[in-house]
């Protein structure tokens, strides 16, 4: 049950610039939200599997808000995330091995099966855009204060959201045929991440 994983995630939504869920709302900017990660492992450990370099996304759907439950969601693992990487992988995310994680599965009610799609990840310098086969695409800008540091939120609501470094996601799109089509209003956020469990 043991794991470690150390990376970077991006999390667009389909909230404003400043997503109310982050401060403990139960509804979004739209009464509903869409919105998840894409999470980019740099190294990691899980159940003695190595899955340093994994790529994946969760994207998920919630009526009322992410803090609100209920979600439908959608597991993508990147082509070159081994059959026995995802078979670890895929239940951390889904909340059910401990953890940051484990929040997830008490606000995704539902999960749909895990799809496999190509992630790019086009790391600029002042801009990410992250492509999930022809499903969507991801755009994180980091936002700045008046002297150029980056824009933080700390201990925002659910325990992934610690230390989040905020962005602007506008241009982000969602289009699974499955769940709900949507474009971010413009909340986005980077974080690196240090996670165990």
């Amino acid at each position: 049950m043991a794991w470690h994983i150390v990376g970077t995630y991006y999390a667009p939504c389909s909230c404003k610039v400043g997503c109310p869920c982050m401060l403990g709302e139960m509804e979004g900017d739209q009464v509903w939200c869409s919105g998840g990660q894409w999470v980019h492992i740099g190294s990691g450990d899980v159940d003695g599997v190595d899955v340093g370099g994994a790529k994946l996304a969760w994207v998920a759907d919630w009526p009322k808000g992410f803090l609100g439950g209920e979600g439908v969601g959608r597991i993508y693992f990147d082509p070159a995330v081994s059959a026995a990487q995802r078979a670890t992988l895929e239940p951390l995310f889904k909340g059910q091995r401990g953890g940051v994680y484990e929040v997830v599965g008490q606000l995704v009610k539902q999960w749909l099966p895990t799809q496999e799609a190509p992630i790019d990840i086009q790391s600029g310098s002042d801009e990410t855009r992250i492509t999930v086969g022809k499903i969507g695409v991801a755009f994180a800008k980091p936002l700045r204060g008046a002297t150029g540091e980056l824009t933080r939120l700390l201990h925002g609501a659910a325990a992934f959201r610690n230390d989040i470094g905020l962005a602007n996601g506008k241009g982000t799109y969602w289009r699974d045929p499955d769940m709900r089509q949507w474009d971010s209003l413009g909340h986005a956020e980077i974080t690196e991440f240090d996670w165990s469990a």
